[in-house]
């Protein structure tokens, strides 16, 4: 089954880019938002398990930020699996910047070494099951590196709403790269593969800086005011997270909210 994207694009869009800078729930401005969020996610996923030295693998880790997180907040013994050469030597310089000790793999996760099936407690991936036509198939290649009730957390981006019609106008090769679920089809995916669906919903309020514009020609007349239009949804965004850090969490919709989190165990 093959990724949507294709390799070649995601080697050019990993050479194209600086490393990311490490995720740090403490860091209060409203740019690390998200990752607060996300952290607040993670806590209570984690909280119902014994996370410190257990082992987690993170599927389509290219210059993850995530794994030192994992690491660094919780404990686990880290892995990651991806099939770019660029995107993984970048993923062991992530760690290596961050002190932290993992293990990356160079390979296609449907076709790995035979010693990683079966080998880890938790599995995370962000933005990769969305790449492919069938996703219960893509789901039950996931849990098979899962141990018995071991447990996977899968993030897609949400294109059925608001934000994916935005994609599609500012950008419609990327959009295209894309299988657009909502969070029943993603649920469904996930009970379709033998697993336990924990929770499945759409998450945070607004972010429209998850779209992108990498299919567009960089310093054209067109790019420069795709990303202008960019620029103005994604100050929207902050104002909102303003609101939300000060006042009140919003809440979460198929509309507007820019993720899809399905927590799930291996029955």
């Amino acid at each position: 089954m093959s990724d949507k994207a294709g390799k070649k694009y995601w080697e050019y869009s990993w050479s194209s880019v600086q490393l990311p800078a490490l995720i740090d729930p403490r860091v209060l401005n409203l740019n690390n938002f998200p990752n607060r969020r996300f952290h607040h996610y993670f806590s209570d996923v984690f909280s119902k398990i014994e996370a410190n030295q257990m082992k987690l693998l993170e599927i389509g880790c290219a210059r993850s930020a995530w794994l030192p997180y994992f690491a660094r907040e919780f404990g686990f013994k880290v892995y990651g699996i991806d099939y770019s050469e660029v995107g993984c030597q970048q993923a062991k310089q992530v760690l290596f910047n961050a002190g932290v000790e993992g293990e990356i793999v160079c390979a296609d996760f449907f076709y790995p070494p035979t010693t990683m099936l079966e080998e880890f407690d938790v599995v995370v991936s962000f933005g990769v099951a969305e790449h492919f036509e069938d996703t219960t198939a893509c789901i039950k290649v996931f849990s098979k590196f899962l141990k018995p009730n071991g447990v996977i957390v899968t993030v897609i981006p949400n294109m059925v709403g608001v934000i994916g019609w935005i994609q599609k106008i500012l950008d419609r090769q990327i959009f295209d790269i894309h299988l657009p679920l909502d969070s029943n089809g993603l649920a469904q995916a996930h009970n379709y593969s033998g697993l336990e669906v924990l929770d499945c919903n759409y998450f945070i309020s607004t972010s429209f800086g998850i779209c992108n514009l990498n299919g567009v020609r960089s310093g054209s007349l067109e790019w420069s005011i795709k990303k202008t239009v960019l620029a103005l949804l994604s100050r929207f965004s902050m104002f909102i997270w303003f609101v939300e850090d000060n006042f009140f969490l919003l809440p979460t919709s198929s509309w507007y909210s820019p993720y899809i989190n399905c927590t799930a165990r291996k029955l």
